[in-house]
């Protein structure tokens, strides 16, 4: 029996939407700003027809697993990712008593922003050991969550959230910027190490989430450090243009992976997704890898 023509006119458009084979992962990234579990609440509220709105946009997208920043605690992100289809996993880096007031809110303050990933069902892995070395001991700055997938020879994932404000070389010469930019020099080396303990493995692996960096920019120190030869990094991100935010000519989320990852990439498969009307949630960018079986 055939299909009707309009509906596989509508499955061509999705194949050419979604390209990935039948070995293919496709991974995002998405930085939900201050993504929480209630509705009208912290510092960017959302009412439930945004909820619903992200959890729609997800489904549209079709990802098999997202790499999230900011969101508070698992009911927050169930209110996106639905349990009949996604296990989250979030960052334990515990939650902290009073935080600061919010800068667009004062009447509300900060809530908890956990790094974390939403697995589609079905998909295989283990919980690792979170990197807290990305704190530097200090309670208010995100770990980074970390997980193996088990598919083909296994993929090793990390979900960053890097400090705010040391987005490029303007920022490094600025000296009310220099705590922040030390900051952010640390955390750079943890991802370093993070890396050099993933080559000793021989285990494929990426990095994927808001490095609040403009990585791709000629020069940059950050991705200097982070793509020696010794490393063989490659930052799948280059190149791509954004048109997410008007404040910056450079994506800061990223998706990083390591060498031997470069030949699996699915042509055509990296994206930014335009951010969902007026609403100031970071754009979700994408990217599919053949793994094998």
């Amino acid at each position: 029996m055939t299909l009707p023509r309009v509906c596989l006119g509508l499955l061509i458009l999705y194949l050419a939407a979604h390209p990935r084979s039948a070995s293919a992962l496709t991974l995002a990234a998405w930085n939900l700003e201050h993504l929480n579990a209630a509705s009208h609440v912290g510092c960017v509220p959302r009412r439930d027809a945004d909820y619903e709105a992200i959890r729609t946009q997800i489904a549209r997208l079709g990802p098999d697993l997202v790499a999230v920043q900011e969101v508070e605690n698992e009911t927050a992100a169930a209110r996106v990712f639905p349990a009949t289809d996604w296990q989250v996993v979030l960052s334990s880096r515990p939650e902290v008593g009073q935080r600061a007031p919010c800068r667009e809110r004062p009447d509300e303050r900060l809530r908890h922003q956990a790094t974390g990933f939403a697995i589609r069902t079905g998909v295989a892995f283990r919980r690792n050991p979170d990197l807290s070395s990305l704190a530097n001991s200090n309670p208010d700055i995100p770990w980074g969550t970390d997980i193996t997938i088990h598919q083909g020879a296994g993929l090793r994932l990390l979900s960053v959230h890097l400090v705010s404000g040391c987005w490029g070389a303007e920022q490094d010469r600025d000296a009310e910027r220099a705590a922040i930019c030390e900051t952010l020099r640390l955390q750079v080396g943890a991802l370093k190490s993070w890396v050099e303990a993933r080559q000793a493995e021989n285990i494929p692996y990426a990095i994927l989430g808001d490095f609040n960096r403009r990585l791709a920019l000629d020069g940059d120190w950050a991705w200097r450090v982070l793509s020696s030869a010794r490393l063989g990094l490659h930052l799948a991100t280059a190149g791509l243009p954004t048109s997410c935010d008007p404040r910056y000519t450079a994506l800061i989320d990223h998706i990083v992976v390591s060498g031997d990852l470069v030949s699996r990439i699915v042509p055509d498969s990296l994206r930014e997704i335009p951010r969902l009307g007026d609403h100031p949630d970071h754009c979700a960018i994408m990217l599919s890898l053949r793994l094998g079986t």
